[in-house]
């Protein structure tokens, strides 16, 4: 199955969407909320230690943020650079997901995925909340998808 860069940015971006900024809405609202008193407190001509101390609070959700973004990307898109061909042979059986490259090969139990999510041309697997796989499936036929899918319903 063929990779290709699009994809992998993508799966990144989405990933980075849903994980950082969906799943901690809470954190959004409360660092929108902050800012608003910061800018509250400027306006009023406050400009003592607590000013500065919650402007650098108001930062860290986009921090955090960058730094989950440029991790991933450069984890993911540059192992795609680094293979020798962006192409990866996928064996789906009956005990694991076994995986080979130009880069290596793994073997990962159908236990141990742990989500899927399925978006256009390739699926995303999880081994944990914060590490995934791409799975290329367009070259995949509706039967084999239906497989997997049935495969992966325990997830």
């Amino acid at each position: 199955m063929v990779y290709t860069e699009a994809m992998v940015r993508d799966a990144v971006r989405t990933f980075v969407w849903r994980r950082v900024v969906v799943a901690e809405k809470g954190l959004w609202l409360a660092a929108m909320a902050l800012l608003v008193f910061v800018v509250f407190l400027l306006w009023r001509g406050d400009r003592g230690w607590l000013v500065g101390a919650l402007s650098i609070v108001v930062l860290m959700p986009p921090l955090l943020l960058a730094v989950v973004w440029r991790v991933h990307r450069r984890n993911t898109v540059g192992k795609l650079r680094n293979m020798p061909a962006p192409e990866a042979t996928f064996v789906f059986a009956d005990e694991a997901l076994m995986i080979e490259s130009g880069v290596g090969s793994a073997s990962i139990p159908w236990s141990g995925l742990i989500e899927v999510w399925e978006r256009p041309g390739y699926w995303m697997l999880f081994t944990s909340k914060a590490q995934f796989l791409t799975l290329p499936v367009g070259a995949l036929s509706e039967d084999d998808l239906a497989r997997l899918r049935q495969r992966l319903e325990k997830v």
